[in-house]
């Protein structure tokens, strides 16, 4: 299948049923929550796959686990206000806690454990902690505009960056080592795309979600920044399959690859998304 249609398939089908899981919200977004535990498993999964073509790491059974129960451990903190972000750090603290502690008892050697336990931290961070801020987002007020905007925001960049790069990237390509397809007609399309959606979102639909002084200022920072962390994100898992010589996390999704690759982008993005929206537009809890 023409690689064109399987990308404008998952457009037009893969991200109308994830906003589909973000819509149904009962029990404080349950159904997406577990979805997303699933995804970060998975993810970990992808990732101990590539950090192990590069050298040893950890049991994967033990490190997947670990990274799908700090969303699934964050999302219980619903059950005592404002606590959900401590016990997302505190779950993931516990986890390396963890990672040191079986290395030490386990290794009879310890010649390959800092690469071991370096590995093995990254996965927890990147597949784990990261996405555990979006459940930290469908925990807040307004959560479901908030994902919507959230997701849409990075999913739009990516789309845009794709289809710019197509479009008028032929001549600038090449400038980012970890990515020589990647171009900057790209880089200003995902830029773009992420702006036009957070202005349409704290406009036009969820004007009253957004209803601050000095709106436009605001949402241009809240864009640019969710943008930068999105294309750092995947540039950062482009880093990582090349570290290891793999070209795709996996093959779960026509035309992407792998889960990871299709995620990296909104698992980075996450924290600066759910930070920026507490802060710049006192977005509180619950």
């Amino acid at each position: 299948m023409n690689k064109l249609i399987q990308r404008l398939l998952v457009f037009f089908v893969g991200i109308p049923v994830v906003l589909g899981f973000v819509c149904f919200d009962v029990f404080s977004h349950l159904p997406f929550n577990v979805l997303l535990v699933v995804v970060s498993a998975i993810a970990a999964n992808e990732l101990c796959f590539i950090f192990a073509s590069g050298g040893e790491t950890l049991p994967k059974p033990l490190v997947v686990s670990l990274c799908a129960a700090i969303p699934a451990f964050t999302y219980f903190g619903l059950v005592i206000p404002h606590w959900y972000l401590n016990l997302c750090l505190v779950v993931f603290i516990v986890a390396v806690f963890i990672i040191f502690a079986f290395e030490i008892f386990s290794a009879k050697t310890f010649e390959k454990s800092n690469a071991r336990i370096a590995r093995s931290v990254c996965t927890l961070f990147y597949a784990g902690l990261l996405p555990s801020y979006i459940t930290c987002i469908s925990l807040m007020v307004h959560s479901t505009e908030h994902l919507i905007t959230f997701l849409v925001m990075v999913f739009i960049s990516d789309s845009a960056a794709w289809l710019f790069g197509m479009l008028f990237g032929k001549n600038n390509r090449g400038k980012i080592a970890a990515s020589p397809n990647k171009s900057i007609a790209g880089f200003v399309g995902a830029y773009l795309g992420c702006i036009l959606v957070a202005f349409i979102s704290s406009y036009l639909v969820f004007s009253d979600v957004f209803d601050v002084p000095y709106k436009v200022l605001r949402v241009l920072v809240l864009a640019i920044t969710v943008c930068t962390a999105s294309i750092v994100g995947d540039l950062a898992e482009s880093v990582f399959k090349r570290g290891a010589n793999v070209k795709d996390s996996g093959k779960i999704i026509l035309g992407r690859g792998g889960i990871l690759d299709s995620v990296d982008s909104v698992f980075m993005a996450a924290p600066f998304y759910y930070y920026l929206v507490t802060f710049l537009f006192s977005t509180f809890a619950l």
